[in-house]
């Protein structure tokens, strides 16, 4: 939390806007109704139902929507909005698909719902801001749309959920940008199981995964038990984050899935044509895996080889392609340096990497070998199939955890975002959405948002999403106030003997904590106050030392207190607080080494924190090294 210098900050940022509407105003008398090329135009001095309702002929039976549903006043209003807006031949074709005639013979929620289904709310998404796949900016309705690209008459063409086409785009008008759309959006309403089912590319996979019984684990979509107002309490005096966010209460509490599915062709490749060569191939890898487990035949059974190999498939989080990775590739990351990302999967106590390789360009590899290069990818002309409560992908070869992924996953550093820890933020659109806000979560006897947290009641738990002028681990961070007590579960940690450290900002405002690992105390209690810069710690900026130019012999001594700097793979692009600095060369960035732990199979673990001294905590990431790598370990 960065509340020292947060307001005259923000007082600047006021004083930039205010000049940026002057400049707008003057020429906005140039830019009411002008062509700017290609098949867009700007109309600044329309809102943007106003602009709907200038166009009969096109819009009418939209417009009649938006009257109905009482939606047009919102987008008469200040704020700002992108519309899908459908002509009258996609509404009069959608109306005879149903089997109606007008829009009267729709019960007012099912027109709510349609008209919620073309509008982003809170933002303005010209094509240029589009991305192939779903956005990370949802409906009024709650759904993701996906954008798709394809060719017609030899011109680009824009797919919105792969089949209504963009015919008229970034109609730019004074509150959003409208796009203007030949069919109306009709998300599924098939939940995950069903949509697969459907699909006849994947009969063997959804076979197996009916009969192993894993398809009920993908059944939840929402916890109904949860009420944001039951907890306004949390809000009602907020806690103004740094960058000017206000702490949200979630609106929903939504449970998502994903599958990562090989085709029944892909299959075949491998020799698997039924269940029962699956389940020949599955014991090949995982009785080798698990020699200790080869005897249970029962499919339902999770130690089962069968099971394992379809629940090395499921993840319990809503990924869409751009929230495997590279969502959380923002600007802090410098694009120099490979990213990666752990991903735990529903088959007990497995992961799965996910890397960004810069020198290639390659994104979404899922483990790569790093001896043969071999890695599984999402098809590129199959991917983000929409679920009421998930998404599936078709990936080009066959996903396992044999050997050779527990041995690559257990000999190297293995770099954690905290935000990853816990599914509830990403399957309610939290993590990587593009925007600054920051949320508080309710915890109590009777209700826990985030399942693997436990805290005491006199823990404030929030969550702030990514912002430029962090300079945190993919500039987001999980931040806690008051007397806090909280543990957190971690994903699974392969067997071995790693050096386990965490990762935090230290500032004025924090206080002081004891740290565990599985109930264990870390050394003496954690001052969150003290800057690298302190003798305590005695950090030298890297470059500054003529005798130590690259920082190496100072990085002994830290280590040698039981500290470290952080990496060279991160810096605040915006530069409010700490000057645009790479995170290694700032002494506002530590890492505290925990200890040397010999975990002797494959689990998780506890990471617990409690204040002893009142003020703020800061959760950036966790870090798991092998001892045996420490040696040659680089500074990324």
């Amino acid at each position: 939390m960065k509340n020292d210098k947060s307001i005259a900050t923000l007082s600047r940022f006021y004083r930039l806007g205010l000049i940026l509407v002057g400049i707008s105003f003057l020429l906005s008398s140039c830019l009411d109704s002008d062509k700017i090329g290609g098949n867009y135009y700007t109309f600044t001095n329309k809102m943007m139902g106003q602009f709907l309702k200038d166009r009969p002929d096109e819009f009418s039976e939209f417009t009649r929507l938006l009257d109905t549903t009482k939606v047009m006043g919102l987008l008469n209003g200040y704020g700002e909005f992108t519309c899908f807006a459908p002509t009258n031949d996609a509404m009069f074709a959608f109306y005879k698909a149903r089997g109606k005639s007008s829009l009267t013979e729709f019960s007012l929620d099912s027109l709510k719902k349609i008209a919620y289904d073309h509008i982003i709310k809170g933002e303005k998404l010209l094509k240029d801001d589009f991305i192939e796949g779903r956005l990370p900016n949802m409906t009024m309705s709650d759904r993701f749309i996906s954008i798709s690209y394809g060719t017609e008459g030899g011109n680009q063409a824009i797919y919105v959920n792969k089949t209504a086409k963009i015919v008229e785009r970034d109609d730019t008008v004074s509150n959003g940008v409208l796009h203007i759309i030949n069919q109306v959006i009709n998300p599924t309403e098939f939940t995950l199981v069903e949509a697969i089912a459907n699909d006849k590319k994947f009969t063997l996979f959804y076979d197996a995964l009916q009969k192993t019984g894993l398809a009920n684990k993908l059944m939840p979509t929402i916890d109904e038990s949860y009420d944001p107002d039951d907890y306004k309490s949390l809000v009602a005096s907020p806690y103004v984050q740094g960058s000017g966010s206000i702490d949200e209460l979630p609106k929903s509490k939504k449970f998502g899935f994903t599958a990562l599915m090989e085709s029944d062709s892909t299959l075949a490749l491998n020799g698997i044509t039924d269940l029962a060569s699956m389940k020949t191939y599955a014991a090949k890898v995982y009785n080798t895996v698990y020699p200790e487990d080869a005897g249970i035949s029962d499919i339902t059974n999770p130690k089962n080889s069968l099971n394992r190999f379809i629940a090395y498939h499921l993840i319990n989080k809503q990924l869409s392609y751009s929230k495997f990775i590279n969502d959380y590739d923002t600007k802090h990351m410098l694009k120099t340096y490979d990213m990666y990302e752990y991903i735990e999967t529903m088959c007990p106590n497995t992961l799965m990497e996910v890397k960004v390789e810069r020198a290639s360009g390659g994104a979404n590899l899922i483990n790569k070998n790093s001896q043969t290069g071999n890695a599984v990818k999402i098809v590129s002309t199959n991917f983000d199939n929409d679920a009421t409560n998930g998404v599936y992908h078709e990936i080009d070869k066959v996903l396992v955890y044999d050997l050779s992924v527990a041995s690559e996953l257990a000999s190297k550093r293995l770099r954690m975002d905290a935000a990853s820890f816990f599914p509830e933020l990403t399957n309610n659109n939290m993590r990587g959405n593009g925007k600054v806000q920051s949320w508080v979560f309710p915890h109590n006897k009777k209700f826990k948002y985030i399942e693997g947290l436990t805290c005491s009641d006199e823990t404030r738990f929030c969550y702030l999403n990514a912002f430029g002028g962090y300079l945190d681990y993919q500039g987001d961070e999980v931040y806690l106030n008051g007397m806090y007590n909280f543990s957190v579960v971690t994903p699974p940690i392969p067997a071995g003997t790693y050096e386990v450290r965490f990762g935090y900002q230290p500032t004025g405002g924090r206080g002081a904590a004891q740290l565990y690992w599985d109930s264990i105390p870390c050394g003496i209690p954690l001052d969150l106050r003290i800057l690298a810069s302190d003798p305590l710690i005695g950090f030298v900026r890297p470059g500054t030392d003529t005798q130590d130019p690259f920082g190496y012999e100072n990085d002994k001594m830290m280590r040698n207190r039981g500290y470290m700097k952080g990496p060279d793979t991160y810096w605040d692009y915006a530069p409010v607080w700490y000057g645009g600095q790479i995170a290694r060369n700032s002494p506002s960035v530590l890492r505290r080494i925990l200890g040397i732990y010999t975990f002797d199979k494959a689990q998780k673990h506890v990471f617990t924190v409690k204040a002893v001294r009142e003020g703020q905590f800061m959760f950036d990431y966790l870090e798991f090294v092998p001892v045996e790598t420490l040696e040659s370990e680089d500074t990324h």
